[in-house]
């Protein structure tokens, strides 16, 4: 009787601690939509975009920093997003998208930075925490997809340059051979030929 009596509090138990999982984890779910919702207000008010595009956006696996570029970039350069976004997807990066249109990233990126400030300075003024949260988060978002965008431009510049010297030292070194074989341009007239 004890051990059947221990396996239905055992049963019990799971049950009630699944049950408190569950309600942690739905809570916990509903605190990132609602927190989700606070950032898609932000991004509205700083790219243009909607929510419906936003949320469209977020199911193709974008960041809320892509997101807002992407929108600022479509806006500057009066092209539908989903230029800017099919240009993403080939794998350019946004200073190239921006060059493209004969934009500087910086400078567009100067009126979002505004935006954001703009936006968390009246939730800061009417005491919405909860916005200032979401600015700040959506600022973060945007900072580090500038910031990846440089590292990703300074290594593809290394790359560049390292092929450079690459090709200039193998060149180099083929003239030396050349030289030293008797086989360089000037070598020919000095051999009677």
């Amino acid at each position: 009787m004890k051990k059947v009596f221990a396996g239905i509090c055992a049963i019990a138990l799971t049950i009630a601690s699944t049950g408190m999982v569950m309600a942690a984890e739905k809570e916990n779910k509903q605190a990132r939509q609602f927190q989700n919702k606070e950032q898609i207000q932000v991004i509205e008010k700083v790219s243009g975009l909607d929510a419906k595009t936003v949320g469209s956006l977020r199911g193709q696996h974008y960041g809320y920093g892509e997101i807002v570029i992407a929108g600022a970039l479509a806006k500057a350069s009066n092209q539908p997003l989903s230029g800017i976004t099919a240009l993403r997807k080939q794998g350019m990066g946004w200073g190239e998208i921006a060059q493209k249109y004969n934009l500087k990233l910086g400078e567009v990126m100067k009126s979002v930075h505004a935006n954001i400030n703009a936006y968390e300075d009246h939730a800061q003024q009417i005491k919405d925490k909860k916005g200032v949260d979401a600015a700040n988060q959506v600022r973060n978002d945007v900072r580090n997809q500038e910031d990846m965008g440089m590292q990703n431009m300074m290594q593809h510049r290394n790359d560049q340059m390292q092929h450079e010297m690459n090709m200039n030292g193998h060149n180099h070194g083929d003239m030396n051979m050349n030289e030293q074989h008797g086989n360089g341009p000037d070598m020919n007239g000095m051999h009677g030929k």
